[in-house]
């Protein structure tokens, strides 16, 4: 039986179907053939899910996107008058950000549970390398172009670090059910452009989908439902053609995923009265 509260999904740090969107390859509302979140939605939609797309800002910092994606759950629900809590689907960043958002907007009674899938719970090498090399890039851009990158900063590990520390306990007692899942995938097979920093990830932290470790993703154990074999960009429903190479059919491949969203779906009742 569907859960009776929706089901939002939120993206992560930069959004690349807001390149998708502005050369129109639908006119359709409904379709999210192109959307960040691949035939996600309508696939939960077909299975009797409410489920909701949610936009929050590209690439801006935590506090940012915390914000917006609250406003987002305040639009959806009319301020929580036509659904009292909802569930929270989220990937890589936009796991951190629902964190950021139920902590500081003590919002533990209005998220029944939040499982993220590929989040840098601890942060990333990744960023670590980057904003050692480019770091200053970030407030050049601001300043230049009005473009805030600040949100690279809250993937670095330091800053997850001081994040879990400061949360571990409201996040351990209050009454939001965490579930965490991570995917993983050998070199070969990850997509292309994601061989670089796969190749630094794996040199600080082991296994891992392109940008975020197994570790991080899975944030603690006793959050952690299990691994998937998809890179970053698999895990929102894309295939890349480094499928190809371990034989995968792109429609059984992309089907898969889908059923893994049907499958966290599936399992969110029990988050309920």
């Amino acid at each position: 039986m569907p859960c009776s509260y929706p089901i939002i999904l939120a993206h992560g740090i930069c959004p690349f179907d807001w390149v998708l969107s502005r050369v129109r390859l639908s006119h359709r509302p409904d379709d999210d053939r192109y959307h960040y979140f691949r035939k996600i939605r309508s696939t939960l939609r077909a299975s009797g899910y409410d489920a909701f797309h949610s936009r929050v800002s590209w690439a801006a910092d935590i506090k940012r996107r915390a914000w917006d994606l609250r406003g987002e759950l305040n639009r959806i629900t009319r301020n929580f008058e036509r659904h009292p809590r909802v569930h929270i689907i989220a990937h890589s960043m936009g796991g951190l950000d629902a964190r950021y958002m139920i902590n500081h907007y003590h919002m533990e009674d209005h998220v029944a549970s939040l499982t993220t899938i590929g989040t840098p719970h601890l942060g990333t090498s990744f960023a670590d390398w980057g904003l050692k090399r480019f770091g200053g890039v970030i407030a050049i851009v601001r300043t230049v172009l009005s473009l805030d990158l600040r949100g690279f900063k809250n993937l670095s590990r330091e800053y997850c670090r001081g994040f879990n520390r400061l949360w571990e306990d409201f996040e351990r007692y209050n009454t939001v059910a965490y579930q965490t899942i991570a995917g993983v995938q050998p070199l070969d097979r990850t997509f292309a452009p994601l061989r670089p920093s796969y190749r630094i990830i794996w040199r600080k932290e082991g296994e891992n989908d392109g940008l975020v470790s197994l570790k991080s993703a899975m944030w603690e154990e006793r959050y952690f439902l299990g691994k998937i074999d998809a890179d970053h960009l698999n895990q929102i429903g894309w295939w890349d053609r480094g499928e190809a190479k371990g034989k995968m059919n792109r429609e059984a491949f992309e089907k898969g995923i889908r059923e893994i969203y049907l499958g966290v779906a599936g399992g969110l009742n029990k988050f309920e009265p």
